[in-house]
């Protein structure tokens, strides 16, 4: 895929929204179709990385004990001490859970946190993991392993054929969502079995919009 086709789509998804003006700023979606999977060799995607660009401002969540709270509520979004994991019921947690992009949690007390969030965090896909780089501990540059999530995006295939990711918003510079769709591409082309074969589809499209085709 050339970048160029990538900026001719987008011209005509930013021309749509100019002329169909909304009350909202709308987003801009890069939209994989994937040709299904022919055999046990062709597992599916289920990854999480770093654009190259900032595409949203994310709300974070931090689990910790004592000896790091005063540290981490300078950092995120909200902070849970270990000691009022108990006043939390599942009502609350879907509440949590709702409102947080990503969760952390510090690496002495996972066990309890997983034991009171794990089951709903995990079936919402926001279990703080290494992977994602959530699990901290004192000694962290919290503001460092914060700033690393702001970027990420998660990739999974394994219950649809279809990745839909935001790739930035009516604003953003068109070099910036040109490289972040480029990342994407990049990316899932590479962990598939037969590469550019295995994609059927790919679009550009606003919130409200057409499919525009890359």
């Amino acid at each position: 895929m050339e970048k160029e086709n990538i900026e001719k789509a987008l011209t005509e998804v930013l021309k749509e929204i100019e002329e169909k003006k909304r009350k909202f700023k709308q987003s801009i979606d890069f939209i994989m179709v994937l040709r299904p999977r022919k055999n046990k060799s062709e597992t599916p995607l289920d990854s999480v990385i770093s654009l190259p660009n900032n595409v949203k401002e994310v709300k974070t969540c931090a689990f910790v004990d004592k000896d790091m709270i005063t540290k981490a509520n300078g950092v995120f979004s909200k902070t849970i001490l270990k000691d009022d994991f108990q006043t939390f019921d599942k009502k609350a947690i879907r509440k949590l859970i709702k409102e947080n992009d990503y969760f952390f949690a510090e690496a002495s007390i996972m066990a309890q946190m997983a034991a009171k969030f794990g089951k709903q965090l995990t079936a919402a896909n926001k279990m703080p993991n290494p992977k994602t780089n959530t699990i901290i501990t004192p000694d962290m540059d919290l503001n460092a392993q914060s700033k690393k999530v702001e970027n990420l995006v998660k990739i999974n295939t394994k219950k649809s054929n279809a990745i839909s990711i935001k790739v930035g918003n009516q604003d953003a510079k068109k070099e910036s969502i040109i490289d972040n769709v480029m990342a994407i591409y990049s990316f899932v082309k590479s962990n598939l079995l037969n590469g550019d074969a295995s994609i059927k589809h790919m679009y550009l499209k606003p919130t409200m919009g057409k499919k525009v085709p890359i």
